[in-house]
């Protein structure tokens, strides 16, 4: 008898053996002595789980070899955890900022992100009947253009649109970017305010409402001090076009116009550069030069240039707020969120 008893004791002190194969969330359960949902829970950043029962289940998974199967749970729950981003302007800098930061809230959110990129002069169109193979929870669009016709069938499919850093005329998706408009009128408030009577505007494509919005904005902020935009010209938001527009305002190497504001950061750099390098005009003596978006290059010392920070963070903390509240079901003014933009007075204006 003594010798069963023994035997037992060190028959229940033993270790487990070892699980063969794949391990599931049940054997996981079964050797915590927890429910399987339970096991679910620890592994969803979202679900209501103890710290110490989510550190014990995550120790345990990490010692057997368990990782939840993502695609079983989004079935199980028809949902995800993916949102999709269609991207459509790499090359400018903020934009590879903003990928940086919407990708980390989103996993700190608990949510992954799938990335589109849309060729150069096309639009998100061409990416939909791709990207609706796959189960996103919601689409978020930046730099890239949506028709009317695409948001139906998002509509269709019950998966919610939102629009980052552009302005749409669509009731039924959320548009989320800087108050473009009221920005625009701080810009040239700044410029009349230092003495600038001749401001000219270097443009990106008009039909693009940053664009719009924020040469509205300084035409609005000009005419209440009695002034009108000197000239318009188009950079093409690059800084090879940008370069080309100020050779067009400066040509003979000097010119009646005295500030440039231009529609982004990288135009601005690329008018900078051609003033220090083709003309002999000073900055900002002779001429004020401002941009938009704030991106890292802006503030290093060789360029120093003023700018309209965007609120990127705030933008994209809305954006992650509204992925879980549909689609807008008001007018069009209810579906828009504008946040303020800050201006950076830097030494070029």
């Amino acid at each position: 008898m003594e010798r069963k008893s023994n035997r037992k004791r060190a028959s229940t002190a033993a270790p487990a053996a070892p699980i063969q194969g794949r391990v599931a969330a049940k054997d996981l359960a079964t050797r915590l002595g927890v429910a399987t949902s339970t096991i679910s829970r620890a592994f969803d950043n979202r679900s209501r789980i103890s710290d110490e029962m989510r550190q014990r289940i995550i120790a345990m998974a990490d010692e057997v070899g368990y990782r939840p199967n993502a695609i079983a749970r989004s079935l199980i729950q028809r949902r995800s955890g993916i949102v999709a981003l269609v991207m459509g302007d790499l090359k400018n800098p903020f934009y590879a900022e903003a990928l940086e930061a919407f990708s980390l809230e989103l996993q700190r959110a608990g949510r992954q992100l799938l990335l589109f990129v849309a060729s150069e002069g096309s639009d998100a169109d061409e990416l939909m009947p791709q990207l609706l193979q796959y189960q996103v929870d919601a689409i978020v669009v930046t730099a890239a253009r949506l028709s009317s016709r695409m948001s139906e069938l998002c509509e269709r499919q019950g998966v919610p649109v939102v629009c980052m850093n552009r302005r749409v005329d669509d009731p039924t998706v959320w548009s989320v970017c800087c108050d473009n408009e009221r920005t625009g009128a701080a810009v040239a408030e700044h410029l009349v305010g230092n003495g600038r009577r001749a401001c000219a505007f270097v443009s990106g494509d008009p039909n693009v409402s940053t664009t719009s919005d924020r040469l509205r904005g300084f035409e609005r902020g000009l005419a209440a001090h009695g002034q009108r935009v000197a000239a318009c010209v188009q950079g093409g938001y690059t800084y090879e076009g940008a370069r080309a527009a100020a050779a067009e305002l400066f040509a003979d190497g000097r010119s009646d116009v005295d500030a440039v504001f231009c529609v982004n950061d990288v135009m601005a750099l690329g008018v900078l550069s051609y003033l220090r390098t083709n003309t002999a005009l000073r900055v900002p003596e002779d001429v004020a030069v401002v941009g938009f978006d704030d991106i890292r290059a802006a503030a290093h010392p060789e360029n120093g240039l003023t700018t309209v920070r965007q609120p990127l963070g705030e933008m994209i903390d809305c954006v992650v707020r509204l992925l879980d509240e549909g689609r807008p079901q008001g007018s069009l003014s209810q579906a828009l969120r504008e946040i303020p933009g800050r201006l950076v007075i830097r030494f070029t204006a």
